[in-house]
């Protein structure tokens, strides 16, 4: 699968929510997500837990920009995250854990992401997927949303929470 995606520290939480409920849009879910970060020889790895209640194995490959970018990514559903990170753990390594509170809103192609991230501040994401659209199709509108929402360039950041992480 593959998406466009931007990724931004956020001053304003509540202006964004303001924001998205002037256009109708309610948070889709409230979720609490543990993301484990391997240490792969390619791309990123990371295992989510999510609301302790189930998990995925997601695999990504993307250049690091700040503007929006594509992502190509697989996730596989984890029937026992406790034992597939200790296997990966003990294989590759953890590189970091990283622990979230997310609200996902719902925008034509795009999932929208407001994150607060432990020990790292807030920070907004777009994801806007490729599916019957073309690449540029999804670009646009990635960057339509990111207007709509006071998204300037100054706040787009290039790396993943993991990156963030490791610099602080």
């Amino acid at each position: 699968m593959k998406n466009i995606e931007i990724k931004a520290h956020a001053r304003d939480l509540s202006a964004v929510r303001e924001r998205l409920a002037q256009r109708g849009l309610r948070p889709a879910a409230r979720l609490h997500q543990v993301d484990t970060y391997f240490d792969a020889p390619r791309g990123r790895l990371k295992l989510r837990e999510i609301n302790g209640t189930e998990a995925q194995l997601i695999h990504y490959d993307r250049l690091d920009q700040a503007k929006p970018h594509a992502s190509d990514y697989v996730i596989a559903p984890v029937a026992d995250p406790a034992a597939l990170k200790e296997a990966l753990g003990r294989a590759l390594g953890i590189r970091t854990v990283v622990e979230k509170q997310r609200e996902l809103y719902l925008w034509g192609h795009t999932r929208v992401h407001l994150d607060e991230v432990v020990g790292l501040g807030s920070f907004l994401e777009l994801e806007t997927v490729i599916t019957d659209q073309t690449q540029e199709e999804a670009e646009q509108e990635c960057r339509v949303i990111q207007g709509e929402l006071g998204i300037y360039a100054d706040h787009l950041i290039a790396g993943s929470y993991a990156d963030l992480a490791h610099q602080v």
